[in-house]
């Protein structure tokens, strides 16, 4: 690594490879690359069958749940009427302990599905770096690949863990749908009535949250490139006596990545007193 590499004027400069590619190779969606990570699920069709059966079963006893509340209420105040109010209690016992050992299950299969996925989308990324272009890597920083490879590789876990937990929320969400409607309609519509609320707030929300998100992501790029390449040419840095101005220039990039990431904390906090209000 030169002098000119870490940024050349003597007063200033810029931590990096001089016209180096930016977030902007990122940032592109493409339906393909969507397709080809869930290639990676192909392997593991038997997990995630059960993974799916341990959340129907879960949406089931969680339904049930407001449903044996009702029984146990109509059978401690209606005299001879409904079910017998031990067994209803013991029928509610028994349904939270289901619900409690099928959250448990969901999750840790999840989980597991997850790190198994991961483990060859990492295994893939490592076999795929070996191959890239000699202008790719004279064109990023190092710092901006590690934070790919570690911080979004970390991001696709959790997507893939609550994919499956949000294919269960929508399950549930149309299962306490049914049960309001069917236990009263009436009551059931005016609960349902903070549903146009809820999308209007979401859609005014969206953009601005992702446009937040995208920033975060960037500054926390940019600090893990400065990093990288601080450290990988420090020789180069303690000879050209640019410990001052490497680390004012790092210090300034660290205050973005702050200030960024409180926004998206901000962004992200909002919506859920918004929907509790709601």
């Amino acid at each position: 690594m030169s002098f000119a590499d870490l940024g050349g004027r003597a007063g200033g400069g810029v931590l990096g490879n001089q016209g180096e590619r930016g977030e902007d190779i990122f940032q592109a969606f493409d339906p393909r690359i969507v397709r080809r990570f869930l290639a990676f699920l192909k392997p593991y069709p038997k997990e995630l069958r059960r993974v799916f059966f341990a959340v129907a079963i879960f949406v089931v006893t969680n339904v049930s749940i407001p449903i044996f509340i009702r029984y146990a209420a109509d059978s401690a105040t209606a005299a001879g009427e409904g079910f017998p109010f031990d067994l209803v209690v013991l029928g509610f016992l028994l349904l939270i302990a289901a619900n409690a050992v099928t959250s448990f299950i969901q999750e840790w299969m999840a989980a597991t599905l997850a790190q198994r996925v991961i483990f060859d989308l990492r295994r893939a990324m490592f076999i795929h770096l070996q191959n890239v272009s000699a202008s790719f890597v004279e064109q990023t920083q190092v710092g901006r690949i590690m934070s790919r490879i570690q911080g979004d590789v970390n991001s696709l876990q959790e997507f893939v863990e609550t994919s499956i937990q949000a294919i269960g929320d929508f399950f549930l969400l149309i299962g306490i749908i049914i049960v309001l409607l069917w236990m009263d309609w009436m009551l059931g519509l005016l609960t349902l009535a903070i549903l146009p609320a809820m999308i209007i707030i979401r859609a005014i929300w969206l953009p601005h949250a992702k446009a937040t998100f995208r920033k975060a992501r960037d500054a926390s790029s940019t600090v893990n490139a400065a990093l990288a390449e601080n450290i990988n040419g420090v020789r180069t840095v303690q000879q050209s006596r640019r410990e001052i101005v490497n680390f004012k220039d790092y210090e300034d990039k660290a205050n973005k990545n702050f200030l960024a990431q409180v926004r998206a904390a901000w962004s992200a906090q909002i919506m859920v007193p918004t929907v509790d209000i709601l």
